[in-house]
């Protein structure tokens, strides 16, 4: 299991890490609207989609709400993270499940569906830092997904040398007044692409991206 320096699992924590990234409440929505948009081209009718660290629900609830037919199953290794997704979406009855699972665990996949539509994750993946601790969970989530099925991951990207990552804080300092603290390492786009080949995804691209957040992914080979 991959050793986080996160807690979650922890009410106060996980209460905390929801009141802070609701302060980005705009950025989030940019980010999923895009997503929103590709997945309306690559998924129909009653499709079942996984949300792989599924926080508190909220990615979840604008799929249900933009895919009347869609099944969405909401993933979490936190239980704290799961019961905040459970009232957030209660309303919507039989057309979310709840699967606790940890992807930094080994087999974490043992006890989750099968042949999925797609799956989707939000800036979560890429809190195991490691190249080599990414591109396994990459290899798990292609075994998920039925033939032809999407994997789409909104997530934090680094820029690929130091002299980009400078020119960034200066970016962020002089349209925010401000460098943003960053919350660890992670791929740069290019690397988060050629983990997905290696994992076995075809027609892989960035679909979007803004600054250090991409959405990138591809398809499970027909």
């Amino acid at each position: 299991m991959a050793k986080s320096e996160h807690e979650w699992g922890s009410e106060q924590y996980d209460q905390e890490w929801v009141n802070k990234d609701s302060r980005r409440a705009a950025e989030r929505d940019a980010q999923f609207n895009a997503a929103l948009s590709w997945l309306s081209v690559f998924v129909s009718g009653q499709s079942r989609l996984m949300d792989l660290g599924c926080g508190p629900g909220t990615l979840a609830e604008k799929l249900l709400t933009a895919f009347p037919e869609m099944h969405v199953i909401c993933s979490d290794g936190s239980d704290e993270m799961l019961k905040l997704a459970r009232q957030r979406l209660d309303s919507y009855g039989n057309r979310v499940s709840y699967a606790q699972a940890d992807f930094g665990a080994d087999n974490w996949t043992a006890s989750l569906p099968r042949q999925l539509d797609g799956v989707v994750s939000a800036r979560a993946i890429h809190n195991l830092r490691k190249l080599k601790l990414i591109g396994p969970v990459y290899g798990q989530i292609h075994e998920l997904l039925r033939p032809g099925g999407v994997f789409m991951n909104i997530e934090r990207v680094n820029f690929a040398t130091p002299t980009l990552r400078r020119h960034f804080r200066e970016l962020q300092i002089k349209t925010r007044g401000h460098a943003a603290k960053m919350d660890g390492a992670a791929p740069s786009l290019a690397q988060q692409l050629s983990l997905l080949k290696r994992a076995g995804f075809r027609d892989i691209d960035c679909f979007w991206r803004e600054t250090n957040t991409a959405i990138v992914g591809g398809f499970k080979r027909e």
